[in-house]
């Protein structure tokens, strides 16, 4: 039977992800681990760990994991590690992956609207701003929100990351560059404004997309119903609604005033799953089936 660890598991997305493999229906054995445990041979690890831990686990567990998949930002840019969506390129992942590193909660709800649509439009320009849940900061912004006098209570707060030498911050340049190696559209124009707002879970997106052709609104519509784990509503989806759910929303679809060629529309989603535990559990169903 093969064995898969999740390392990490006292962090939030170590927990969720936790509840989230109860889904898996092919046999497994489920190990779990503290980010500072010893780590026994597996055939899956999922790191559900920061930036520094990943970094200095991957090495590590090179010769004593089969695969790994990785939940923080550390690999995701990094040549020869897919980023993968398995909605959208599983074919990214063979036998000899060794490394799989799994996106950003904030581009996957974005890259899950495109994706559909991709072999019916060219794009040309994709601009994005997110209203992103507390959630997204882990368990110590959580702490935060809750104490009186927070910054993030009551508040839409302009700064998620840190500030680039460009002036952009870490989690806008994520939104672009994450976006065009999963869509393989590496010249594709992304523009990111990401903004922190007082919601405790699930990110939304208003979303605006440039194609070289005229949309035709009710193709848009069909393809989104026809994606897996994705749904177009004609009624307001909040992040209430999409809060604990594994489906992708988008509403509000609307052609540009001036532009056929330009639609804009809101997506939100659960941040905690699609945006990151789901997303997990899914790619070890992926190898799992696959391998």
């Amino acid at each position: 039977m093969k064995t898969v660890g999740i390392i990490g598991i006292n962090g939030k997305v170590g927990q969720t992800l936790l509840a989230q493999m109860q889904r898996v229906k092919k046999p497994f054995q489920l190990k779990t681990f503290g980010r500072n445990d010893e780590i026994p041979p597996l055939d899956i690890a999922v790191l559900c760990t920061d930036n520094p831990v990943s970094a200095q686990l991957v090495p590590q567990l090179k010769t004593r994991v089969k695969f790994l998949i990785d939940m923080s930002s550390e690999f995701r840019m990094a040549e020869g590690v897919p980023l993968v969506i398995p909605e959208i390129n599983p074919h990214a992942i063979t036998s000899q992956t060794h490394l799989i590193a799994s996106p950003n909660c904030t581009t996957t709800g974005l890259v899950m609207s495109l994706a559909p649509l991709k072999a019916f439009y060219n794009f040309k320009e994709v601009f994005f701003c997110s209203y992103q849940a507390i959630s997204g900061g882990g368990k110590i912004l959580l702490d935060d929100f809750h104490k009186p006098g927070s910054l993030y209570a009551n508040n839409c707060v302009p700064l998620i990351g840190s500030i680039q030498k460009n002036g952009h911050t870490s989690e806008e340049l994520k939104g672009l560059y994450e976006t065009r190696k999963i869509m393989e559209l590496p010249s594709l124009k992304v523009y990111c404004h990401t903004v922190r707002v007082a919601v405790e879970n699930a990110h939304s997106l208003g979303v605006t997309l440039k194609a070289d052709k005229p949309f035709d609104l009710q193709q848009v519509k069909n393809l989104w119903n026809h994606f897996p784990n994705l749904s177009y509503s004609e009624k307001v989806i909040t992040p209430k609604e999409a809060s604990g759910q594994e489906t992708t929303f988008i509403c509000r679809l609307r052609l540009d005033v001036e532009d056929p060629h330009i639609i804009h529309y809101f997506v939100t989603f659960d941040n905690l799953l699609k945006g990151a535990a789901m997303n997990g559990r899914q790619i070890v169903e992926l190898l799992l089936e696959k391998f």
